[in-house]
């Protein structure tokens, strides 16, 4: 009997082991994503008007040519913003669920949901599509610009606010956007992924950028966000 006793006790043993080294590999390969920099979109899969959300009914495609994305990070930005359905996987997540979880999109979208910093609102209320100074910026959606103002973040960029067809109840803000030299103006008719409102601000001259801590780079990018209308 206790020869039986110890096979099955090696027997025990040896499966934890085992599942052991199983688990860890899983973490490995699952962390593997999540490094800082991972690639947010696949540009050979993904068009000019990939839709990287929806909210209140309207899609929002990439502000930022899929080439020139260096990443996508949501985050709260204020309780009057309507929060956002992401479109991908989520890199934010623990990487064991993340595994599991796969690769939701044919983009090969990735995004991650950041710290909110004591900021209020839904998590998703805000999205920071990074890409280099003096990318080009273009609409999220298809409508019309209702209002460009001065950002007061950063001086010389603006907010462009654009009333979406599919819901005209709500609006759609771009921030950090230097709409110098832009081919729309207030009153334009704009076409998602298409119609370009303006560059890059460089923002990370006078910010420190949260997207950085995910991209690796300097952090620069536009901020999209969805709000009703007042």
């Amino acid at each position: 009997m206790a020869v039986y006793r110890r096979r099955r006790i090696a027997a025990v043993v040896g499966g934890v082991l085992v599942l052991a080294v199983i688990v860890l590999a899983v973490f490995a390969q699952a962390a593997s994503g999540t490094s800082r920099g991972a690639v947010p979109v696949d540009p050979g899969n993904a068009a000019p008007d990939t839709v990287v959300a929806e909210a209140a009914g309207v899609s929002l495609s990439t502000p930022i040519r899929p080439g020139d994305l260096t990443g996508l990070g949501y985050h709260p930005e204020g309780e009057s913003l309507l929060p956002m359905e992401p479109r991908g996987k989520n890199l934010s997540l623990n990487p064991l669920l993340r595994l599991f979880v796969g690769e939701s999109t044919p983009e090969g979208l990735r995004f991650y949901v950041m710290d909110g910093a004591g900021r209020k609102g839904p998590d998703t209320g805000a999205l920071d599509a990074g890409a280099p100074a003096g990318a080009p910026v273009y609409s999220p959606v298809t409508g019309t610009i209702v209002s460009i103002r001065p950002d007061p973040m950063v001086e010389g960029a603006n907010v462009v606010e654009i009333q979406p067809k599919a819901n005209p109840d709500v609006r759609v803000a771009v921030s950090l956007v230097e709409s110098e030299g832009s081919e729309a103006g207030v009153k334009s008719p704009v076409t998602a992924g298409m119609t370009r409102i303006g560059s890059v601000a460089d923002s990370a001259k006078v910010l420190d950028p949260q997207l950085s801590s995910y991209t690796g780079d300097a952090g620069n990018h536009v901020t999209v966000s969805v709000f009703p209308e007042s």
